[in-house]
């Protein structure tokens, strides 16, 4: 008889794990979140107030909202999402993967411009695309709802020809930012909630609401998957007037915008 080798073993242990996890014998009471990078500090204290008061656990995975899609389509065990973006939620929608009536925007944010601390200020949004500005952070368009906020910003202010070929995509928003808070960077274009979190950078520069794109948070609970009433109970918890008041105490605007 022929021994399985050691990644054969390991293979084995793995669907031996996944079994258990999705099978019957499933805890009913953990709540799986897929939430946006730029949401991770305001869901992780909304997941312990929930927790305290509902029990069971919430289990928790961040990332960039166009990764976090991806991991949804391909089978991962999301009973919610939060995305930072419509795109994302919207590609997921149209699969099937989302309980329409569960879906609502939860709050809002605003672009800010950001420098190294003790680095030359970016005053105005024509300095972007200043010689001095080497290196120019934000998300990667592409899947990071924050760079595709940060590139129609720049294309309406007719600035993204000049600085598209300085732009440094990052995988995630705090990724951009954390990019010019080492110095790797000579300006970002982040949410002003992350960067309000870093004590290396400094705002410099605010977009105006009325200036930048519509920056909207969608949520849901996911369709087909084994604990949808719990999961539309936790979103429903995260629209109530108790966690609306952590997010607004994070930094984020109401789903108005205001």
């Amino acid at each position: 008889m022929t021994k399985p080798t050691p990644s054969a073993l390991g293979s084995l242990a793995l669907l031996a794990v996944a079994s258990t996890a999705c099978g019957p014998g499933a805890r009913e009471d953990v709540l799986y979140v897929y939430a946006a990078s730029s949401l991770q500090d305001a869901v992780r204290e909304a997941a312990r107030v929930y927790e305290s008061e509902n029990g069971g656990k919430v289990v928790l995975n961040t990332g960039s909202s166009g990764k976090l899609s991806v991991q949804i389509e391909q089978g991962g065990r999301a009973d919610v999402f939060l995305s930072a973006g419509d795109v994302e939620m919207d590609r997921l929608q149209g699969l099937g993967l989302v309980l329409e009536d569960s879906r609502r925007v939860l709050v809002s944010n605003q672009l800010v411009v950001v420098v190294p601390s003790g680095e030359r200020p970016v005053d105005r949004p024509a300095d972007l695309a200043a010689d001095w500005v080497e290196v120019l952070s934000i998300g990667h368009p592409g899947y990071v709802p924050a760079g595709r906020y940060a590139q129609a910003w720049l294309e309406r202010a007719g600035l993204w020809d000049a600085v598209e070929a300085r732009v440094l995509p990052g995988v995630n928003v705090r990724a951009a930012l954390t990019a010019v808070g080492h110095g790797g960077a000579n300006a970002g274009i982040v949410y002003a909630t992350d960067a309000a979190t870093s004590g290396r950078v400094k705002v410099t520069f605010r977009v105006p609401l009325h200036e930048g794109p519509r920056i909207a948070y969608p949520v849901a609970a996911m369709a087909e998957r084994p604990r949808e009433t719990r999961a539309r109970g936790f979103v429903d918890f995260l629209a109530s007037a108790e966690i609306q008041a952590i997010f607004e105490r994070h930094g984020f605007l109401t789903a108005d915008g205001g």
